[in-house]
C-alpha cells in the first residue's frame, strides 16, 4: 500500500463526487421517468454540494494538516463507483438510492480509516467533519427517497 497526503485524500473525494454528479446528470438526459429524473436532479445537487465542500475544506485547512501523510492508495474512481454500472434509464428510485448510498458509505469508511490514523487534533477534526457531512447528506438522500412516493 502506498501513502498519500490529506490533500490527496480530499482531492480524491472531490473527484469522486464530481464523477458521480456527472453520471447522474447524464442519466437525467436519458430517463423518461419523472420521479427518477427528480431524484437524479437531487442526487446531482447532493454530489455537487459535497464536491464544493471538499474544495472549501481544502482552502480552509492548514498546510500542516494538508501535508500529513496517511497510508492510502487512491484507487480508480470507476472502482469506487462500481455500483454505478447498474445505472440505466429505467432504474427505480429505490435502486438509484442504493447506488447513491454505496458511494456515501464508501467515503464514510475512507474518512473513518483516515480518522483512526490521524496524528493530530486538527486532522482528527477534519475527518470527523467530513464524516458528519457525509452522514448528514446521506440522511438527506434517504429522506428524499422516502418522500419520492409523494412526488
Amino acid at each position: 500500500m502506498s501513502y498519500s497526503t490529506v490533500k490527496n485524500v480530499l482531492e480524491y473525494g472531490r473527484r469522486l463526487h464530481e464523477h458521480a454528479r456527472n453520471l447522474y446528470q447524464q442519466l437525467r438526459d436519458q430517463t423518461q421517468r419523472e420521479r427518477v429524473d427528480m431524484m437524479l436532479q437531487l442526487l446531482a445537487a447532493h454530489e455537487d454540494t459535497l464536491a464544493k465542500s471538499m474544495v472549501s475544506m481544502q482552502e480552509h485547512v492548514s498546510q500542516k494538516v494538508l501535508t500529513e501523510w496517511h497510508q492510502f492508495e487512491p484507487g480508480s474512481i470507476s472502482d469506487a463507483l462500481k455500483g454505478c454500472r447498474d445505472l440505466h434509464p429505467d432504474i427505480s428510485v429505490d435502486e438509484l438510492t442504493r447506488v447513491a448510498l454505496k458511494i456515501d458509505d464508501y467515503l464514510i469508511g475512507l474518512y473513518r480509516q483516515m480518522l483512526s490514523e490521524a496524528t493530530n487534533n486538527d486532522s482528527r477534526q477534519l475527518f470527523e467533519n467530513l464524516i458528519a457531512l457525509e452522514e448528514s447528506e446521506k440522511m438527506r438522500t434517504v429522506r428524499a427517497a422516502l418522500s419520492a412516493s409523494d412526488w
